[in-house]
């Protein structure tokens, strides 16, 4: 969406500018097609088929690789294991995680694209496709194969900040807060 004709490493390395756009430019998907991963997990200000509230289905993520890289110009899998180790934090993780990957990834209705899969997380069968928007004509990609494979996934809790100064504080600022005079331990400081 930034720099879609050229690279541009300064960009990744600036954290303000590198998540910092919108969609309102690209309408129709010709710098960045709107069944791309990127618009699909987060559609901005895309403009959507079916009315949801993209903003209840936000996520903080992060991923990481494992294993050695592919060696270059090596198109075929070596066998070693590879692959990403992916998080992401939602106020109500198995609602948003399922939502996600039904109705955004394996599903392109919102979108107005019909059975049209996310190309890097959908769960196709060999009979996936994806469209690229051009002019005159758009390019479509047919019968992908699956480019993601989940190995395992789990639900976790993660406290809130209440709960935590609560872990942080010493059995008696704990005494101190529940008495009636005791401030309270929200207003505890988290140690380092």
């Amino acid at each position: 969406m930034l720099a879609p004709e050229q690279d541009v490493p300064e960009l990744g390395s600036d954290l303000q500018q590198m998540n910092n756009f919108t969609c309102a430019q690209d309408p129709k998907g010709l710098r960045c097609p709107i069944a791309a991963h990127i618009r699909r997990m987060n559609p901005r200000d895309t403009a959507l088929e079916v009315m949801t509230n993209v903003k209840i289905h936000r996520i903080i993520r992060h991923g990481t690789s494992y294993g050695p890289p592919l060696p270059e110009n090596v198109l075929e899998d070596d066998g070693k294991e590879r692959g990403i180790f992916f998080i992401f934090l939602s106020a109500k993780a198995p609602e948003t995680f399922e939502f996600l990957k039904k109705e955004w990834i394996n599903s392109g209705n919102f979108l107005g694209l019909g059975a049209e899969e996310d190309p890097i997380a959908g769960a196709h069968t060999g009979k996936a496709m994806f469209t690229i928007p051009m002019k005159p004509i758009r390019r479509r990609l047919q019968d992908l194969e699956r480019f993601t494979v989940t190995r395992g996934g789990e639900y976790g809790f993660v406290p809130g900040l209440s709960a935590l100064r609560w872990l942080a504080s010493s059995p008696a600022e704990r005494a101190t807060a529940a008495s009636p005079t005791g401030s309270r331990i929200s207003a505890l400081p988290l140690r380092p």
